[in-house]
């Protein structure tokens, strides 16, 4: 029975050795390289994947196939250090979100798809040579830029709360989904991004931006920026568009066909107009210096807030859908139409002197 288990036991051993041995040397090499380094709360990486013994390619989180590693899923582990896995030609998805990794360096991986670095201490970022990555999630790490010039097919990109002052992302024709709210941008360039549904991009320094030729784009936060005017138009898609806080004097929105809610509370908007937005539902224009206001024959229109303007007229009339109007806070409004506003139950601020 001994002889039996000592049998079992080399046969073990030497299978697990022909398994490391399989594995690319120089991916070996990587390997053991970050799993040596310090880990952020005491001992090595390896000893924080609790990772038994010296058999890198065994390492709790990574799959292989044919010699080669395939993914890596190291989340929420405490790991630190510089993380470089260059020349991984097999690598398709790469998890190491939630740790203390202050570095990363990804070039000559063809098959890499998904990479989530996101909520780490990550201060440099290098990206050469991965044309496959399709999802790139950087968020809430320590970057003052990023480089993706080589990235061509990615269609996922967040780089929310960091530390970027510019982000330039011409090239990124294929995106479909930016988030890079939270961070210091001054610049933003998304004028190619022709596929661009979700461009989420508020709590940022913005004066200004070009929203032309993006067909595709659905939703836009730009909320708590220091853009001064907007003039949106043509854009066939968009549903909602959140632009409050800001120093916006002026706001216009035109053949905007699909647009349906519009946040612009907390401004100084002294102008707001819409042309050709015929599904606008809901319009929330809190707090801004708004005198004059007339979204009269809006068919789909169902809620608006003007509270706290500075409202002489308020212009309403024949828009069937309406139901709720606020206009607390406008103690000079003195012309309040709603002449065939047959839905309309609920008026928050009206007093006796309105029709």
């Amino acid at each position: 029975m001994k002889k039996i288990v000592s049998i079992v036991a080399l046969a073990l051993c030497f299978s697990g050795a022909v398994f490391a041995q399989n594995i690319s040397k120089s991916e070996l090499k990587s390997l053991q390289t970050f799993l040596n380094q310090p880990a952020s709360e005491g001992g090595n990486n390896a000893e924080a994947l609790k990772m038994v013994g010296s058999n890198y390619a065994a390492c709790p989180g990574i799959k292989t196939e044919n010699g080669h590693v395939t993914e890596i899923d190291w989340s929420g582990h405490k790991l630190a250090g510089t993380l470089n896995l260059s020349n991984f030609p097999n690598l398709k998805t790469l998890k190491v979100n939630d740790n203390k990794i202050t570095a990363i360096v990804l070039s000559n991986n063809p098959s890499l798809q998904v990479v989530n670095a996101s909520r780490n201490s990550i201060s440099s970022v290098e990206i050469q040579n991965c044309p496959g990555v399709q999802e790139l999630r950087l968020n809430r790490n320590r970057l003052s830029e990023i480089e993706l010039g080589s990235t061509p097919l990615l269609k996922v990109l967040n780089v929310a709360s960091n530390m970027m002052e510019a982000l330039d992302i011409r090239d990124l024709v294929n995106l479909q989904s930016l988030n890079c709210t939270s961070n210091r941008l001054q610049v933003l360039d998304v004028s190619m991004c022709q596929n661009l549904k979700n461009l989420y991009a508020g709590y940022n320094d913005l004066t200004s931006i070009t929203l032309a030729g993006l067909p595709k784009l659905e939703n836009l936060n730009l909320n708590s920026n220091k853009l001064q005017k907007m003039y949106l138009q043509n854009l066939p898609n968009i549903q909602t568009i959140f632009v409050s806080d800001n120093h916006m004097s002026q706001f216009a929105v035109s053949d905007c066909p699909t647009l349906l809610d519009v946040y612009a509370a907390y401004n100084d908007l002294t102008s707001f107009t819409v042309e050709n937005c015929n599904n606008l539902a809901f319009v929330n224009l809190a707090w801004n210096d708004l005198t004059y206001l007339s979204l009269s024959n809006q068919n789909f229109l169902q809620r608006l807030n003007v509270s706290n303007n500075q409202l002489l007229t308020l212009d309403v009339s024949f828009d069937p859908m309406l139901t709720y109007v606020n206009i607390v806070g406008n103690t000079t409004l003195t012309d309040f139409r709603t002449e065939g506003d047959t839905a309309l139950r609920q008026v928050v601020g009206v007093w006796d002197t309105m029709e």
